[in-house]
């Protein structure tokens, strides 16, 4: 966009109180979207069709206008995908600012939609770009460990009907019970409703495949689309997948397939499991072999004279990660993820 507005010129413009300038200058802003980015020139053109009718009656939604399924009036040439993306991004920003207003272009000739007052959202995003597990505490008192790389978005303050973030990357979640507000969480490719508690999702770009795996509970899982995007309940859809303690699935996306199985003998997630441990003047050199025993780690000393630390503390109920930022804190020591070694210097 190389021509930004202001506000009040677009409450002129939707009220009809424009000079011809005015108009020139709106209209000139509004062709300027045609030389933005596309990041959706790959989809098909159903796929496409789809993603644009649901930005659409997502606005509608947002705006308090009712949502139609009656056929819009096509204009000669197809509308770009690309300029709803465009719009849509301008709408936030307008929203931002406090605005009640929002410029809506569906067809050749100009729409004009009023729009309500609606107070903005908060959101919190994290990315740990740390080579340590970080954890996160969510508004409803969830926890989220984020492993190197991954990323957590969430409000600040959830929805009255429903609780739902987005990840990217590897996460680990126990979830605070309220069946009023279901917690769903939004990844690349997979929708995960929570049904239980504690449970790992790993869904990144640098894969080619998405899992979700559960400790604790149960959650349903299916492939993303453009329908189920937003769900904010638990109804259990078809084709979704109900996942139970020591149950995964797997989502192949080549294949385009939900593979589950059992999980009882994977490792990876025994570092999430919560024990009781407690040390009474123990060096850490006669720790951290049982540390690596009981979660099947490979926990490792850059220098010896850390082996000679003496520890004294309760860790009852705690996980690995929990672990980990206690001997941070205690010993004055930090650690690092490499590969599938933890390291301690």
């Amino acid at each position: 966009m190389e021509y930004p507005i202001s506000v009040e010129l677009l409450e002129k413009y939707i009220k009809g109180n424009c000079t011809e300038e005015e108009v020139a200058l709106v209209k000139k802003w509004y062709r300027s979207f045609d030389h933005e980015n596309d990041y959706v020139s790959g989809i098909s053109l159903t796929e496409e069709k789809e993603l644009e009718e649901k930005i659409y009656n997502h606005i509608l939604s947002n705006i308090g206008m009712p949502v139609t399924e009656e056929e819009p009036v096509e204009e000669s040439g197809s509308y770009s995908l690309r300029r709803w993306f465009s719009i849509a991004g301008v709408a936030a920003a307008v929203l931002i600012v406090g605005t009640g207003l929002f410029l809506l272009e569906r067809w050749q000739q100009t729409k004009v939609l009023p729009v309500a007052d609606v107070s903005t959202q908060q959101i919190e995003a994290i990315t740990n770009n740390s080579r340590q597990i970080y954890k996160a505490i969510l508004p409803d008192s969830s926890s989220v460990w984020l492993k190197p790389h991954a990323q957590l978005t969430f409000p600040k303050v959830f929805d009255a009907k429903s609780r739902m973030v987005s990840i990217s990357g590897e996460c680990f979640f126990e979830v605070t019970k309220n069946p009023q507000r279901p917690f769903i969480i939004n990844s690349r490719s997979l929708i995960t409703k929570v049904w239980g508690t504690s449970f790992l999702v790993s869904d990144n770009d640098q894969s080619n495949s998405a899992e979700v795996s559960v400790v604790t509970g149960k959650v349903s899982v299916s492939i993303k689309t453009a329908y189920n995007s937003d769900q904010s309940t638990l109804k259990l859809e078809k084709g979704e997948v109900m996942l139970y303690p020591h149950q995964k699935v797997t989502y192949l996306i080549d294949e385009h397939i939900l593979k589950p199985e059992v999980t009882k003998s994977e490792t990876k997630l025994l570092i999430w499991k919560h024990v009781n441990l407690s040390f009474d003047n123990e060096p850490l050199g006669d720790i951290i072999p049982s540390l690596n025993s009981m979660f099947h780690v490979h926990i490792k000393t850059r220098s010896a004279r850390l082996n000679h630390y003496i520890l004294n503390a309760d860790l009852t109920g705690f996980n690995l990660p929990d672990v980990l930022e206690a001997l941070k804190k205690s010993l004055n020591i930090n650690y690092e993820i490499q590969d599938d070694d933890i390291l301690l210097n």
